[in-house]
């Protein structure tokens, strides 16, 4: 009497029950998405050319890291009062933010379309998996592996805290947007990738999409900056030097270089007011991540004291010069009206934080480019595009 043994079904729970494949089987999120991440992470932990990436961007970061120190010095001067850990971790961030957005869009991009290229996308298909299942379980697989490189930047981190002059309110907001930054851009390089058939077309449509939210913003308010010219009535401002009994060898050393008064016709000065246009800058990745941190205190500017001065970083300079855009016009001219501007008026005009207009139109962009890639995933499909390999 011979017994036959019936063949194992594989132990993977992405692989349905023979007979069985309904919705009534369906995979948990929780299930299905931890096994999706754990096979996309093993498929990029095998290749060597991750890790050599990776060191090559800890010793680029280091060489930010110095060069951002040496400019700090040169700056500042010899006489320090402010540590120079703010500007170098601004650099630090500026950098990582900016190469995250070269290296993320090819890390995700190909995450759907590389698998229907090698014919292995249909067998994920009909697993217990749903689309979106599989679809979010790639993004988040894409996006924990664009995080490594925020996480090689911490040793660099770590030292600009030790240079002192950081404040840990402003260090934590600053890692969580550029995180938050880089996972939005890893959701639109994978939708992409689940509508577009072809790898590199995929790509490049990625890479399109990060230019137009970081160049096509910068390149849109600067087209229209001439639209929003306007003129104010003013006169002329009369300097220290212009006035009567000016000495010449040390009036330049004791006075307050700023208008002392306003003399003169009123006529009228162009200025910008970019009070309606300063918006087209709020999806700009740097924007975002830039204006949602809190301005850090500083104590008032002493022109007879060099240690009152500090450098503004990469970062701050972006969210100040995006608040001032928000400025009336009168704030950019001089005795405007026949009156003198007060400088602490146009200082305590701290404008509109921006960033979540920009990172609500970057996740409602993501959002929409997402659901049409889920729909792309549904099987059995009712079209294939011409030459797709099924499996």
């Amino acid at each position: 009497m011979t017994m036959t043994q019936s063949p194992q079904r594989p132990e993977s729970p992405l692989v349905p029950e023979p007979g069985r494949q309904g919705p009534s089987q369906r995979l948990g999120w929780g299930a299905a998405l931890g096994n999706i991440i754990q096979m996309e992470l093993r498929q990029r932990l095998r290749t060597r050319s991750w890790y050599i990436m990776l060191a090559v961007w800890f010793v680029v970061i280091g060489l930010v890291t110095w060069g951002a120190v040496a400019s700090f010095n040169t700056l500042a001067g010899e006489d320090l009062f402010f540590g120079p850990g703010r500007f170098v971790f601004e650099a630090v961030v500026g950098f990582v933010l900016f190469f995250g957005l070269l290296v993320a869009p090819a890390m995700s991009a190909s995450t759907v379309s590389g698998d229907r290229a090698g014919g292995t996308l249909a067998i994920v298909q009909i697993t217990l998996a749903t689309p979106g299942q599989l679809l979010t379980g790639k993004w988040l697989a894409s996006w924990i592996a664009s995080l490594g490189f925020l996480v090689a930047a911490l040793p660099y981190i770590i030292l600009a805290v030790v240079l002192g002059g950081m404040d840990v309110p402003g260090l934590m907001v600053f890692v969580l947007m550029v995180a938050v930054e880089l996972g939005v851009v890893c959701a639109i390089g994978t939708a992409i990738s689940a509508i577009v058939a072809r790898t590199l077309f995929a790509v490049v449509v990625t890479y399109l999409l990060v230019a137009l939210f970081s160049l096509g913003t910068v390149i849109a308010f600067g087209l229209t900056a001439p639209l929003a010219m306007t003129s104010v009535p003013a006169n002329r401002a009369v300097y220290p030097d212009e006035e009567p009994g000016f000495d010449e060898e040390t009036g330049y050393d004791t006075m307050d270089w700023t208008p002392v008064r306003c003399t003169g016709p009123l006529m009228p000065m162009d200025t910008l007011d970019a009070r309606s246009t300063y918006w087209l800058l709020a999806a700009n990745p740097f924007v975002v991540v830039a204006d949602a941190v809190p301005q850090p205190e500083k104590p008032p500017y002493d022109p007879d004291d060099p240690e009152t001065w500090e450098p503004d970083g990469i970062m701050t300079s972006v969210s100040t010069g995006v608040r001032f855009l928000q400025r009336p016009p009168e704030m950019n001219v001089e005795c405007a009206h026949g009156e003198l501007t007060d400088p602490a008026e146009a200082d305590a005009h701290d404008g509109t934080p921006v960033w979540p207009l920009g990172l609500g139109i970057q996740l409602v962009v993501a959002g929409a480019l997402f659901a049409w890639g889920r729909a792309r995933l549904v099987a059995p499909a009712a079209h294939l595009p011409r030459g797709t390999r099924v499996a």
